[in-house]
């Protein structure tokens, strides 16, 4: 059986990156952590064991599974890194 990993990166600092908008990379930020961050549970490093189909998300479409009510804030994983937020959703059936 495999699992479904929605994941979205929000990228934190844009120094030496190429190829994204700041503009909109800056609004995401700043709604996370305004917003959501207090509520996800931080991890260090995410690593799968199993079957996993990776479903990368824009962050619209990510803060668009969590409905409050069958996924919250709470059930996003959270890895801070150097320049970036990596968000996570696991789930066994596709959302």
């Amino acid at each position: 059986m495999a699992d479904y990993l929605y994941k979205h990166r929000i990228m934190t600092d844009l120094t030496d990156c190429f190829g994204f908008n700041a503009t909109d990379e800056a609004a995401h930020k700043s709604d996370f952590d305004t917003n959501h961050k207090a509520g996800c549970y931080v991890v260090d490093d995410l690593e799968t064991m199993a079957t996993v189909f990776l479903i990368d998300k824009t962050y619209a479409e990510f803060e668009a599974l969590i409905d409050g009510n069958t996924i919250t804030w709470g059930d996003v994983k959270l890895e801070i890194g150097q320049n970036f937020y990596d968000l996570y959703i696991l789930t066994d059936t596709p959302l």
